[in-house]
């Protein structure tokens, strides 16, 4: 009888991971790539129009997921040198995640997929050069960050001692 019942579940394992495999996925391997360029192009035209003093554009994280037959989300995190009129340079930072939909498409073996929405979840400005700030000064002025600074290391005081008697 175990002998039965150990066959059957072998059998069904056996099925069951033939159909995982051998199933096609609602959303494939080349959608998710071609949505994956198709957003670095966005960010690179979409960063050249809104700063067009912006150098050195580099998409450290982009990629994608299916939430649906019809939807997904895309994740990416992108940096950039940002240069200001007066010369300033600043390294910006920012993570974020897109959500796409399949719409109807007008050809028949085309996917069309349309962004839902946009939303950045952390912007990061990291400045080159610091202000200097005085209590009292009318001008402020601008030197070069430090590198690091070494952390402060707390001296332990004793603790006061209890004298017997008082």
């Amino acid at each position: 009888m175990k002998k039965i019942v150990s066959l059957v579940i072998f059998i069904a394992a056996l099925v069951w991971t033939w159909n995982v495999i051998h199933t096609s996925q609602a959303v494939g391997f080349e959608t998710h790539s071609g949505i994956q360029v198709k957003l670095a192009e966005l960010i690179t035209q979409t960063l050249a129009a809104k700063k067009p003093h912006a150098k050195d554009l580099s998409i450290s994280r982009l990629w994608t997921e299916t939430l649906s037959d019809n939807k997904v989300r895309a994740v990416f995190a992108y940096k950039f040198t940002d240069v200001a009129e007066d010369g300033e340079s600043m390294e910006q930072v920012i993570e974020g995640e897109a959500v796409l939909y399949r719409d109807v498409s007008d050809q028949e073996n085309v996917d069309k997929w349309v962004l839902q929405s946009v939303k950045t979840t952390n912007d990061i400005v990291i400045f080159t050069e610091g202000s200097t700030i005085t209590p009292g000064a009318d001008e402020v002025t601008t030197e070069a960050a430090p590198e690091a600074t070494p952390a402060a290391t707390a001296t332990p005081t004793p603790a006061p001692t209890a004298t017997p008697g008082h």
